[in-house]
């Protein structure tokens, strides 16, 4: 079968001479579905970037080649380059709904690329979006559904090579095995050469038929897939080539509910402490459209809240309320006892202060004109009161407790990974020491090993201030892992609540079935 791109010994170096990734060489071959897999800030996205001629500001390819759909990438002239992309290539970025222009709605977002006669109302339905999502703009629009949109904007094309960062992050179970499928579907029935990158390693296995782990190749070893067929793996790293080699061999894939959950169960246990922060009656619309009603929790100091649902349910809706910044909002909110106003605008500094926000597109969410440095300074400063002959160490605490070097404080956000990002984005939220952290899908662009250390830094954290986090999750193995009580959300309302174990152990309402997939 034909390759549809071919990388041959191909390094990228950052503006300081760096590499980004290290010398990879694989192919992808029409009516294929290839993988990258890797620990955040293994280059992933940069890779992939490669292949449109678009690598980040300042990078540079310092060895070998790209190949995609018989024309030297890296060779082209900015013209030809323009038309490979237009004719041959279709390209979703890790972060979609930030290319998504938010002026305009979705019937225009799609009928601005070239299309087949037609081919809306199909590619609609392949994503799962309805003609209602057509009168939408991006901003009314949940994460999950910009997600599927920019997906739609690409499958659209029906172009021979489909490149897609991330794109089963932040889906819920069954749709996440949905969007997984129809992938594979169309490599086969389209003969189209599709490369994605996730960190969900048993849904990537299940579809895949190459999987590339990035950095030095050591070998090629053949892994049994679900179907019966064959999933041929380039290990690429030592440490990273062992850790998957046991999912393969054993099996296995990420923990199902209730896995490991005596290991954690410290962490789970119901808080019997006061409330940090009390919901009542909460409510909001979009454009006159209502998206949430009568939505009713408690989070006690120390500990841990989960909000679920399937994509449009309304969990980002409800995180942006609490969080002050949603306009269109009715109930109440108290923060340790003292009634807020629900509008950010009404709200007193300590208020704004402590209920704090990490959303789950961190690279729009981070100034691009600041460095990491500036990005932490600026809370340590005007929240924490830091002076500023101790500004540096405190920013390198914040960036060794998300686990980043402290040589990235220097670097600008389209400088660093999707993940790198988001860890930023989490480093500036601590630096208020924020009464509640508020979480949206903080984990979707992270490895398993970093989204592990994550949740415990966030356990230890609220442990240590008692402080509540609400953590809004497509990932019931971290529920079950690190939060007491959950909350099921369906079409803006409560349909279920409790102990996360009772509820994802015997879950009463389909919404919360299709949840488990």
């Amino acid at each position: 079968m034909n390759a549809s791109v071919v990388v041959d010994a191909l390094a990228v170096c950052g503006s300081d001479g760096q590499e980004l990734f290290e010398p990879t060489s694989f192919s992808v071959a029409t009516g294929k579905v290839t993988a990258l897999t890797g620990p955040s800030g293994s280059g992933k996205t940069t890779l992939m970037r490669a292949l449109l001629g678009h690598l980040p500001a300042g990078a540079r390819r310092s060895a070998g080649s790209a190949v995609v759909a018989g024309q030297d990438v890296f060779a082209l002239n900015p013209a030809a380059l323009q038309r490979l992309r237009r004719d041959h290539i279709a390209y979703v970025g890790q972060d979609p709904g930030s290319a998504l222009n938010p002026l305009m709605r979705v019937r225009a977002l799609l009928d601005e690329v070239r299309h087949p006669a037609a081919a809306v109302p199909e590619t609609l339905a392949l994503v799962g979006l309805t003609d209602e999502h057509l009168r939408r703009r991006p901003g009314e629009l949940s994460g999950g559904q910009q997600r599927r949109v920019a997906l739609a904007r690409a499958l659209v094309r029906h172009t021979g090579i489909v490149v897609l960062d991330e794109p089963l992050a932040g889906l819920h179970g069954s749709l996440r095995t949905e969007i997984a499928r129809l992938l594979a579907d169309i490599a086969a029935q389209r003969a189209a050469a599709i490369l994605l990158s996730g960190h969900d390693t048993a849904t990537i296995h299940a579809i895949a038929d190459d999987v590339i782990e990035l950095g030095a190749v050591h070998r090629v070893s053949n892994s049994p897939r679900p179907n019966g067929g064959t999933t041929s793996i380039v290990w690429m790293g030592t440490a990273s080539a062992r850790r998957l080699g046991r999912a393969v061999d054993n099996g296995s894939s990420a923990p199902r509910p209730g896995e490991g959950a005596v290991a954690v169960r410290s962490r789970t246990v119901e808080s019997a402490a006061e409330p940090v922060l009390r919901a009542q009656g909460i409510g909001a619309s979009i454009g006159g459209h209502e998206v949430l009603a009568d939505i009713d929790f408690v989070l006690p100091g120390g500990a841990a809240l989960a909000i679920v649902g399937a994509s449009g349910a309304g969990k980002t809706t409800l995180a942006r309320v609490i969080a002050g910044l949603h306009r269109e909002v009715a109930g109440s909110l108290e923060l340790r006892g003292e009634s807020i106003p629900v509008d950010l605008g009404r709200r007193a500094r300590n208020g704004r202060n402590g209920i704090q926000l990490v959303t789950q597109n961190p690279r729009s969410a981070l100034n691009p004109r600041r460095t990491v440095a500036q990005t932490l300074g600026r809370p340590l400063r005007r929240i924490g009161g830091v002076p500023k002959r101790r500004l540096g160490q405190h920013i390198t605490e914040l960036l060794d407790s998300v686990e980043l070097a402290s040589d990235l404080a220097t670097r600008y956000p389209h400088e660093l990974s999707g993940g790198q990002r988001q860890r930023v984005a989490l480093a500036r939220a601590l630096a208020a020491e924020p009464a509640v952290l508020v979480c949206d899908e903080i984990t979707s662009a992270l490895d398993h090993n970093t989204a592990a250390s994550i949740m415990l830094l966030l356990d230890r954290i609220r442990a240590e201030r008692d402080s509540g986090l609400l953590v809004i999750t497509h990932d019931m193995t971290l529920v079950i892992g690190h939060c007491a009580r959950l909350v099921v959300l369906d079409h803006g309302r409560i349909v279920e609540s409790g102990s996360a174990t009772a509820v994802l152990t015997d879950p009463a309402h389909i919404a919360t079935r299709e949840l488990l997939g």
